[in-house]
């Protein structure tokens, strides 16, 4: 009998034991994961390098690769310019006047996630011949040349923009027409910057390259890609996390949540073949915007491929975006 009841005893306390190491594994592989997402999603990916070098080689075997080709061999046109943030935190940028100095029209160029700067160069070579556009492409925060430990995915940087803004308005002078254009990240970025209820009344209108419609979507299918199981478990921790460890809220980078809130006209590019931010993404976008606005789509496109894969037509839409502008600017006394 006393055999009897320890071997139960036993294969009872074997089966706790066994149930905790499970949990125990469990927990140790969640927080792991969390930890990754939460690092990878708001730590600076590279420092900030002593010197800006041109790459040893160029690419150019498609438009971004020639735009960046043409900007580093144009590299001295470019003045190497320095603001500081809301926040103190130092920005930079590079900045071209127009040939024509008369001219008010300015563009305000933002990259997107762990992309070098320079790859706004083939817009910023577009505006400039086409349109004859000051331009500025900026470093976003923990970007390149700008300072900043932390990637907020358009909530820091879109109040960095008004900074930016005043710079521009203070080069081109009063009447300053300013544009505000990105690419995936440096769209939302744009789009929230447009959305902000003290928008600067000198920016005229918002050109986005495959937004997404908000952060935690975009996090979700990416680890759908990296991940087992359903990714909202970790997000839930990471977003906790970064209210906990920096204050943010990454609920609160939903473009498609504030989009009702822009009043200049709008113009997306969607790609039917992105797998990062899918074309349902800047339709949500798109169909809560109240103000003016353009959707395109270029069907055989990956994430970020619209100029490259249809070049003539991105550049007659983005021409035309510019003058429908001009022209709402002046039937409302602006110009």
């Amino acid at each position: 009998m006393i055999l009897e009841i320890s071997t139960s005893l036993l294969i009872a306390l074997l089966a706790v034991s066994v149930v905790l190491i499970a949990l125990f594994l469990y927990l140790f592989i969640f927080f792991n994961i969390t930890e990754r997402i939460y690092h990878k999603v708001f730590d600076r990916r590279k420092p900030v390098p002593a010197v800006d070098r041109s790459p040893q080689k160029i690419d150019q075997s498609t438009i971004y690769g020639r735009g960046l080709a043409w900007f580093y061999t144009n590299r001295m046109e470019f003045l190497n310019v320095r603001i500081k943030s809301f926040d103190g935190t130092p920005l930079c940028g590079y900045y071209r006047p127009s040939a024509d100095r008369g001219t008010r029209n300015c563009v305000i160029l933002v990259h997107g996630y762990n992309e070098h700067p320079a790859n706004m160069a083939c817009y910023a070579k577009l505006l400039m011949s086409k349109m004859q556009c000051h331009v500025l492409i900026v470093h976003q925060r923990a970007h390149h040349m700008s300072g900043g430990k932390v990637n907020t995915y358009g909530l820091m940087e879109s109040v960095d923009l008004d900074c930016w803004i005043k710079f521009m308005k203070m080069r081109a002078g009063k009447g300053a027409r300013i544009y505000l254009m990105g690419r995936s990240m440096g769209a939302n970025t744009c789009l929230l910057a447009a959305a902000q209820k003290n928008v600067d009344p000198n920016v005229c209108g918002v050109i986005a390259d495959c937004p997404g419609d908000s952060l935690l979507n975009v996090l979700e299918i990416s680890g759908k890609k990296h991940y087992k199981g359903d990714p909202q478990m970790y997000l839930r921790r990471v977003r906790k996390l970064g209210i906990k460890r920096l204050g943010i809220d990454i609920d609160k980078a939903d473009c498609a949540g504030m989009a009702h809130k822009i009043k200049v006209p709008v113009l997306i590019f969607q790609c039917g073949q992105d797998n990062v931010c899918p074309p349902k993404m800047q339709v949500r976008i798109f169909d809560a915007l109240k103000c003016p606005k353009r959707m395109v789509m270029v069907d055989h496109a990956g994430h970020l491929e619209a100029y490259d894969k249809a070049p003539a037509m991105y550049e007659r839409e983005v021409a035309k975006f510019i003058e429908t502008c001009v022209i709402r600017l002046v039937k409302m006394g602006m110009m």
